[in-house]
């Protein structure tokens, strides 16, 4: 997180050392992001996100785990939501340190335990979009497989390791994460990683921007090339809410990634100066589509126009389960009654 002075000194980019420039989107103790983002709008975007977003990732989660048979296409999405709503319920920490001015009153603990919520989260959702998009893959690509030999499990084992793999990328977080004392009295809570920021700061925007987009465009590729070639139309509405799902990504976390990679590419001070405000920016859009993920399945899952209630419900019910099919030992794709 930001500081009103150096943390780190390790590397240094003109006068300013590399710790004040790498963590933008957070919550900002800097005066750069305050004089670019008041504190009163920063604060009032961020309880809209959790406002919509925490209620319509309950109601995907209460849908997926507890109205559908968890399998497939919705053992993925009750994941993502998960993920989704823990991430905003971190958010609503970042809304209270916010709204004091930017000081962290929680504690040393709360501090680390936050970071870490608030990684794990974060890194499961961009892992699940990728695991995702390589399952629609599969259903295409190697259809008679996919609905007649696939383990059961196999959705479940795959969400599992995306959570496990998270938590060990999140661990950082209570490794390197402190409390740092700034100006005013003021208390950041913030990484203090040293010689290991610039390696560290690389490896997660490899894996949290780039390897998720890579995986993503090359299964879309090669399932749109299939279907072109099959010259069959797949079912339409989990293929919206699939395409809108990853459509949100590309729009609201690579640009923050790309941002992320460009400052690290870079040694010119006023470069950096220049594409901080972007950062800053960017960084807030992260917050953003952990409440679009769950519009996305309720609108393209219910076809918007069909309105709301119960009808909408089994709407999105039959788009989650749509896909399916009948394998070995499967019951009937959903359990729901409107």
């Amino acid at each position: 997180e930001q500081g009103s002075v150096p943390i780190s000194a390790t590397k240094s980019v003109g006068n300013l050392g590399l710790e004040e420039w790498m963590e933008p989107f957070n919550t900002s103790h800097s005066n750069s992001t305050q004089s670019l983002i008041p504190a009163s709008w920063r604060a009032a975007f961020l309880i809209g996100t959790v406002g919509i977003g925490l209620p319509a990732n309950a109601f995907i989660i209460w849908l997926t785990g507890w109205r559908l048979k968890r399998r497939g296409l919705s053992i993925f999405i009750l994941s993502l939501a998960t993920s989704d709503f823990l991430f905003l319920s971190m958010t609503v920490i970042q809304i209270i340190e916010t709204l004091l001015n930017d000081n962290w009153v929680l504690g040393a603990p709360m501090c680390r335990l936050h970071r870490f919520l608030f990684d794990l989260s974060y890194h499961c959702s961009l892992f699940l979009l990728a695991a995702l998009s390589v399952d629609r893959c599969l259903l295409v690509l190697l259809p008679l497989w996919y609905r007649c030999h696939r383990p059961l499990r196999l959705s479940s084992y795959i969400c599992l390791g995306a959570w496990l793999v998270a938590a060990l990328l999140s661990i950082k977080g209570f490794i390197f994460v402190d409390l740092i004392p700034l100006q005013d009295g003021v208390l950041a809570c913030s990484n203090e990683r040293g010689e290991y920021e610039w390696p560290l700061r690389l490896l997660e925007v490899l894996l949290e921007g780039f390897f998720p987009f890579i995986v993503m465009v090359t299964t879309h590729a090669a399932t749109l090339a299939r279907t072109l070639r099959r010259h069959t139309r797949p079912p339409s509405q989990f293929y919206r809410i699939v395409a809108a799902t990853l459509s949100a990504y590309v729009l609201l976390n690579l640009p923050f990634q790309i941002i992320q990679l460009l400052f690290l590419a870079s040694l010119d001070y006023e470069f950096i100066h220049r594409i901080f405000p972007f950062m800053v920016y960017f960084g807030y859009l992260i917050n953003l589509s952990s409440s679009i993920n769950p519009l996305i399945y309720i609108f393209f899952g219910s076809n918007i126009c069909t309105g709301c209630g119960p009808h909408t419900t089994s709407s999105l019910a039959r788009a989650l389960t749509e896909e399916q099919g009948k394998s070995p030992g499967d019951t009937p794709s959903t359990s729901f009654s409107a």
